[in-house]
């Protein structure tokens, strides 16, 4: 089920610039109608474009940072140690991405989208989801029902930007680091698709569908690993009800990094997850979210007694 998509630092000072946090300058480009927003699965700095970010000798694409062996294990137990102290190190969350996953997980994909008409012209076009690249005011005035429509409001009510995800810096192909990349940047389609907002619950929802149509170790790590962060009756209702569900809907969905997204801004949204296999949760989140504050009201109450 896993595998549901068959289809440069001085050697003596890497480990610091790779694990150090970036202070990088406010980023004036979200859109204004947006404002006030939040970062999703970053941290609170903003992320810098792949394309501006520098090269060398040996990058193969702006911003590589070619690593060994050793510094690749030493990347990956860091960012995962860093992950789970702080949640909100997301850019470490990103390393890890990058570095545990094998390039075979990365090739299983990238042969999907070599297998698929959409998945060449991705390939061949290479699109990002930004701000800069995608008019969300534009989206916003679709008509309601539509993904672009659904897309703008989610974005709108979640108070986030599109201009949340780092750029791959450790995987050494090109157009694999892109495949990683599109990966990232259509995370936030995942949860309009899904119909999930981008709380710690909805978030591991939403990974654990993932994990079934991706494959990608960084996706099953995080499913595995974020419950613990929850409280233990929460973690077991939220299982009860979405996981089994999540496993088997990731698996018989078409695997969506072969969507392009942009092509589909108009399409009815329930018309694309009927195109693609997107089963619909059992229980809306909002309704989970809602039976769980009252349940916590009638234990709170029932202490008080």
């Amino acid at each position: 089920m896993l595998h549901r998509c068959t289809c440069s630092a001085q050697p003596a000072t890497w480990a610091r610039p790779l694990l150090a946090p970036v202070h990088r300058p406010p980023s004036s480009l979200a859109p204004a109608s947006l404002a006030p927003t939040r970062p999703h699965s970053t941290s609170g700095r903003p992320v810098p474009r792949q394309e501006d970010l520098p090269t060398t000798d040996t990058s193969l694409y702006p911003g590589h940072v070619p690593i060994n062996a050793f510094q690749r294990t030493l990347l990956t137990l860091g960012s995962a140690v860093m992950g789970l102290v702080d949640t909100h190190r997301h850019d470490m969350i990103a390393t890890l991405s990058e570095t545990s996953s094998p390039l075979a997980s990365l090739r299983r994909l990238q042969s999907h989208l070599r297998s698929t008409p959409s998945g060449r012209q991705i390939l061949r076009d290479r699109p990002r989801i930004t701000s800069t690249s995608v008019d969300v005011a534009r989206l916003a005035s679709l008509a309601r029902g539509t993904l672009g429509h659904a897309y703008a409001a989610w974005l709108a009510r979640n108070k986030v930007t599109p201009d949340t995800r780092d750029p791959v810096r450790y995987v050494p192909d090109a157009e694999l680091a892109y495949v990683m990349q599109r990966y990232r940047e259509s995370h936030d389609l995942y949860h309009v698709l899904l119909g999930f907002g981008v709380s710690l619950p909805a978030e591991l929802v939403v990974k654990w569908f993932e994990a079934a149509n991706f494959g990608l170790p960084v996706a099953v790590l995080s499913g595995v690993v974020g419950p613990l962060r929850m409280d233990s009756d929460e973690r077991t209702r939220l299982w009860r009800t979405y996981g089994p569900w999540a496993l088997r809907a990731g698996g018989k969905a078409q695997c969506l990094i072969g969507v392009y997204w942009e092509q589909e801004w108009e399409t009815p949204i329930q018309d694309l997850r009927d195109r693609l296999g997107v089963e619909r949760p059992p229980v809306g989140f909002k309704a989970w979210r809602d039976e769980g504050r009252r349940l916590q009201a009638t234990r709170e109450a029932g202490s008080q007694v």
